[in-house]
């Protein structure tokens, strides 16, 4: 038998040589195949950000494209942070989880509990987690509900909700409405419970024991101590034909009246720092794998239903996606004025996707999310579209004063559409929202660039502009004139 042992270990070396050439030709493959999806769409400028592509833990695609600063042409490194926008709560979310583990607050602990002062009666840390609060969100808040000349904090907004008494939008449990208050009011339990600032209580408990040390709260136009490797956000301006920092837009003005906020945004991070969270998940390190798995059930509504958002079950901080190629999946998004990010796990095949872009609705991150998991899991995969970089229309102030006005939409007449203008320039805003720049693609039409919408004018037979039509997420919306 020793005389057949050479060629067996030969068969087996040959063997090994074998698999590792596939695993090589297969991991050469998928790196073509990203640096063909990236490198076009950063060809193009619609890619201006971080990535990075892991696999069992370790990066197998990790890039930086494009300027942290557009006016200086300062590149983005794989150490760059970004503004995490909603991907922040899942950190949010975290720290309840932690807290609760320990025995210092229940799921079904009653809201007034912790803010007696709040009019929200029935509400638990349960329907925040899953947004089945009914509260409205804050970020729509004006002068009217908050200083806008100045920082606010996030126990100014709670202060706003005690005195202003904002109604609540439907009953607790009785449906899912995504709401940024939510996890304010849960960063604020985290303080109250904890007895040290929110930051504090993150920078203690989750960023330093897994070694984050590119990861903090932090509100760019308030914070003390800058950051020197920072991604700053943009926007692409289509009066000028380029990208403006996002604060130049009077849509943005509440990033700065609402810099101080952290909870539901207000974490920075870099790519590096976002894979030692995800690899932390698949340990004990933070809270027990059996309250980890409590983040990723659904909520039950008043009907027995299961409370989804969009068609997808949200977690503690996650959206839970349906299963596909053999695994689990759960992600976020994130989208603020100048960011827009996303983590992706594929827990049953260890493998995540993450991004960080410092540039503002230009790309569909869900469509170019979808079109790395197919790389990954090695399937055709599509370049997503983008928006075109298009110069906006100049229309003479005649054609601007046919449609500013004020009005109603059609099946809900309290609700008022006022367009307005200044210095040349279109505004809209809608009841209880901010106005924002829009800009015209032609003499009866207006589009928006902080979401994905635009606006019909249409006129009589005398030529007088009576009614509106708001396109936005596949629905017409009619709004007629006052």
């Amino acid at each position: 038998m020793s005389r057949h042992k050479p060629l067996f270990y030969i068969r087996l070396l040959i063997g090994a040589v074998l698999l590792y050439a596939s695993i090589g030709n297969a991991s050469a493959q998928t790196e073509k195949n990203l640096d063909s999806l990236f490198g076009t769409l950063a060809k193009k400028g619609y890619l201006n950000g971080c990535v990075l592509i892991a696999d069992q833990g370790k990066p197998i695609y990790q890039k930086a494209f494009g300027y942290a600063n557009f006016d200086t042409k300062q590149p983005l490194t794989n150490e760059t942070m970004f503004e995490l926008a909603s991907v922040s709560k899942q950190f949010t979310a975290m720290a309840i989880m932690q807290l609760h583990q320990q025995g210092k607050l229940s799921y079904n602990d009653s809201l007034n509990k912790y803010f007696p002062e709040l009019p929200y009666h029935g509400i638990t840390i349960n329907n925040l987690l899953h947004h089945t609060s009914g509260i409205p969100d804050f970020l729509g808040w004006d002068d009217k509900m908050i200083d806008v000349n100045r920082v606010n904090y996030n126990n100014d907004v709670v202060a706003s909700l005690a005195k202003n008494k904002q109604k609540v939008l439907f009953k607790p449990n009785d449906q899912l409405m995504y709401s940024n208050t939510n996890y304010l009011l849960l960063a604020q339990i985290v303080e109250r419970v904890s007895g040290i600032p929110f930051g504090d209580y993150l920078d203690k408990n989750i960023f330093k024991p897994l070694g984050m040390t590119h990861t903090k709260v932090y509100g760019q136009r308030s914070a003390k101590q800058k950051i020197a490797d920072y991604a700053y956000g943009y926007m692409y301006d289509p009066a000028k034909g380029r990208f403006m920092l996002n604060d130049s837009f009077n849509a943005n003005r509440y990033e700065y009246y609402l810099d101080g906020v952290a909870g539901p945004y207000g974490i920075s991070s870099n790519t590096g720092d976002m894979l030692k969270w995800d690899q932390a998940l698949y340990t004990e390190k933070l809270v027990s794998k059996a309250e980890q798995e409590l983040a990723y059930i659904p909520a039950k509504l008043n009907d027995g239903k299961e409370a989804k958002l969009g068609g997808m079950i949200y977690g503690f901080g996650w959206l839970v996606l349906s299963e596909q190629n053999g695994t689990r999946r759960y992600m976020h998004s994130g989208g603020y004025p100048g960011y827009m990010t996303m983590i992706c796990r594929y827990p049953d095949k260890n493998k995540t996707i993450i991004l960080l872009t410092n540039i503002y609705n230009v790309i569909n991150l869900y469509e170019l999310t979808f079109a790395i998991e197919n790389v990954l899991f090695k399937k055709p995969f599509t370049i997503p579209s983008a928006m075109p970089f298009t110069k906006s229309a100049v229309l003479s102030p005649a054609q601007i004063k046919a449609i500013e006005g004020n009005y109603a939409f059609k099946d809900a007449p309290q609700v008022k559409v006022i367009v307005s203008s200044e210095n040349g320039q279109i505004y809209v805003q809608l009841t209880g929202q901010p106005k924002v720049e829009v800009y015209a693609e032609s003499e009866l039409e207006v589009f928006y660039t902080v979401v994905a919408a635009k606006i019909r004018f249409t006129k009589d037979e005398k030529g007088v502009v009576t009614k509106l039509t708001l396109f936005q997420g596949g629905r017409e919306i009619v709004a007629v004139r006052e």
